[in-house]
């Protein structure tokens, strides 16, 4: 049935569209950053919307605080999507341990005191100046880096025959990370580390049997977690039935879902909801997406997992498209970090899942999670400017200098490549008298010894040679005894003419002769 489905839709003319469109060398570039903008648009608006809101929650702040450094960490995201952008894939390569180094220094510095800042019982920031840091973000993308370029080396190695060479030291790495995160406390932040490890596993090929003992591993270590911490403990016993303490535990899961329903098919308005106000925790961060189901409705809603959806999509596709193993796996890795922590972030808002405190991507107000998810972004256009396909059709269009420059900017940023240089055959010139003489000489019979030269006609070019006295006679030749296996020299081709080179005087005809 799905075959008949496949071929009765390729056969529209939207299929055939759709087809021709993907096909393109540059669609992959144009369906990332189309998925990046659009998420990026509902996150300004959404933090446009609720703005008012975090501002009550906050004393001596104005009601447009929050959306305007909102606006202010976009303006630096965008540089540094540019920069990723423009970074070729091995250089992410050779920065792949300073960037872990720095990460896991940072991790380490947020738990020493006056260093790291302490927000609602957490040690997570840094405070640089007006601006709080993260780390525990720039570490996601740390390891995954990481953890990519040491499998692909041991994949060039072609030692990911054996599981051990798999596990390690990459599980332990992961594991040195996930204990930093875990002693701020995160666990959203670590069920993101443990998604890029599972995601980089499965797309390297780790064995089922052992991919089905690292699942279990880690799904025992998150209930441990979950059980050491009386919040954690409650959250795990009442995200199924929240009914059972509506006005305790339960309360903020009830109220998301009331939020949701209460939007119908086109939602409030924008700005509209009231939610927002003090009825679901975290309306700008956490339970981003209840406001967005009710202010925007059932079709803001689709548009977001569309959105999403499109970026697991594109991202995949950079992955498969690929011809080497490092973008291999950080494509494929990025694609099921952003998309697994959004699932996430969308499984507690609507109550699948226990409330674990994940961002949504690119929506949820936050300075560090915004430069995070715009370099990926970046990183991810970069991939796919170095797909072969993109190369070629660059390479090009540089040599067809016909192609406007902004036309090659709408095709969104190919690698630059120089246009090969076409050599233009210079005008024959006339050969001087020197040239045409050694030429003449070159062709004419040695003289025999003690032969008196004749006189050539006035004007040829062999009037000027000179030729030797008959007293200059040349030393007879010792002829060698031939070798085994060596042609005589009479029978071997000679290829002295094609090393002769021209050199228009009298000695060079000596040695040509």
């Amino acid at each position: 049935m799905i075959g008949e489905l496949k071929s009765r839709f390729g056969g529209t003319r939207m299929g055939r569209a759709s087809g021709r469109y993907l096909e393109t060398p540059f669609a992959s570039v144009q369906l990332m950053l189309a998925a990046g903008g659009g998420l990026l648009i509902f996150g300004l608006m959404m933090s446009a919307s609720t703005t008012i809101s975090a501002s009550l929650h906050t004393t001596g702040n104005a009601i447009w605080t929050q959306l305007i450094r909102e606006v202010e960490f976009l303006v630096f995201s965008l540089p540094v999507f540019w920069i990723a952008m423009r970074m070729p894939p091995w250089l992410y390569r050779k920065l792949a341990y300073p960037i872990l180094g720095l990460s896991t220094l940072s991790l380490l510095a947020v738990l020493v005191p006056h260093i790291g800042t302490t927000i609602n019982s957490a040690h997570r920031w840094i405070q640089l100046g007006p601006f709080t840091v993260q780390p525990s973000e720039f570490a996601k993308l740390a390891i995954l880096i990481w953890g990519a370029d040491l499998l692909a080396r041991k994949e060039a190695l072609k030692s990911l025959d054996s599981a051990r060479h798999v596990l390690l030291p990459l599980v332990p790495g992961f594991a040195a990370m996930i204990t930093l995160v875990m002693m701020e406390p995160d666990l959203g932040t670590s069920l993101c580390f443990m998604l890029l490890l599972m995601g980089l596993l499965w797309m390297v090929g780790l064995p089922l049997r052992y991919f089905t003992c690292m699942v279990l591993v880690i799904a025992g270590l998150v209930t441990l977690l979950a059980i050491a911490e009386p919040y954690r403990l409650q959250r795990l016993t009442t995200f199924m039935h929240p009914s059972v303490d509506p006005n305790g535990a339960g309360f903020h899961t009830i109220q998301g879902l009331y939020a949701l329903s209460t939007g119908g098919i086109f939602g409030v308005g924008l700005g509209q909801g009231t939610s927002k106000y003090g009825w679901v925790p975290n309306a700008n961060t956490d339970y981003v997406f209840a406001v967005v189901g009710e202010e925007l409705g059932l079709l803001g809603a689709l548009a977001v997992l569309l959105l999403f959806g499109l970026f697991t999509y594109a991202a995949m596709r950079i992955a498969l498209r690929s011809n080497d193993a490092f973008v291999r796996l950080v494509a494929s890795g990025a694609a099921i970090w952003i998309a697994g922590q959004a699932l996430i972030n969308l499984g507690y808002v609507t109550a699948l899942l226990p409330v674990t405190g994940i961002p949504l991507p690119f929506i949820s107000n936050g300075g560090t999670s915004l430069i995070l998810t715009c370099g990926v972004l970046g990183m991810l256009v970069s991939f796919a400017r170095h797909e072969p396909a993109a190369v070629k059709a660059a390479q090009r269009s540089a040599q067809q200098d016909r192609v406007p420059r902004w036309v090659r900017w709408l095709r969104l940023g190919t690698p630059k490549t120089a246009a090969p240089r076409i050599r233009t055959a210079a005008p024959k010139q006339a050969r001087p008298a020197s040239a045409s003489r050694t030429a003449a000489a070159r062709t004419a019979p040695a003289a025999a010894p003690g032969a008196t030269p004749v006189a050539a006609p006035a004007g040829s070019a062999t009037a000027s040679v000179r030729t030797r006295p008959a007293a200059a006679s040349p030393r007879p030749a010792v002829r060698r005894a031939p070798q085994p296996g060596r042609q005589p020299a009479a029978n071997r081709p000679s290829d002295t003419a094609a090393r002769l080179r021209p050199t228009g005087t009298e000695s060079g005809v000596r040695r040509a002769r």
